[in-house]
């Protein structure tokens, strides 16, 4: 009987991961969205951009239009950064967050940063501001809106370090 019981249970948690596996393992893998589909979410209000790039980065080409400067190279450190995220969602950790940078390898750094410190929606805009590539030419190259970054070296820069 208990052999039965073994097997049956045995059986029950393999359909349940056949069933289930996949979107377990969609939910852990890192999501990437597109610079366009990043623009979209910003317009229809479904995501906050933030722009994870250097001050002197933002001055130079301006910023994603609807997006959110905060630099991952805040001298306070990681956890100034992580702060300053969370300030720019009013502490919901579960809206969605779309990272950018230069070229993707920042914000992907960034995502899984985030990611470990209990936020749950974030994805990766993996082209970037300046693209990689045929495939991903970037938020500049698709020739998305962007703003020029009012003040970003003084009083965003400052904000992002309380």
């Amino acid at each position: 009987m208990t052999v039965q019981i073994l097997r049956i249970s045995v059986i029950a948690v393999a359909l349940i991961i056949g069933q289930f596996g996949g979107q377990f393992a969609a939910q852990a893998a890192d999501k990437r969205i597109s610079a366009i589909e990043a623009y979209n979410g910003v317009v229809n209000g479904s995501l906050t951009l933030i722009d994870i790039r250097s001050p002197q980065e933002w001055e130079k080409s301006g910023i994603p239009k609807g997006s959110i400067p905060i630099t991952m190279h805040n001298p306070a450190g990681k956890s100034a950064f992580k702060k300053a995220v969370l300030a720019a969602v009013k502490g919901d950790k579960m809206r969605q967050i779309a990272l950018i940078c230069a070229v993707g390898g920042r914000s992907h750094w960034a995502q899984g940063y985030l990611k470990k410190h209990g936020f749950t929606q974030v994805v990766d805009v993996s082209e970037g501001m300046f693209g990689r590539g045929k495939t991903m030419p970037g938020w500049l190259k698709r020739d998305l809106p962007v703003e020029p970054c009012k003040s970003c070296a003084t009083s965003t820069h400052k904000a992002a370090t309380k």
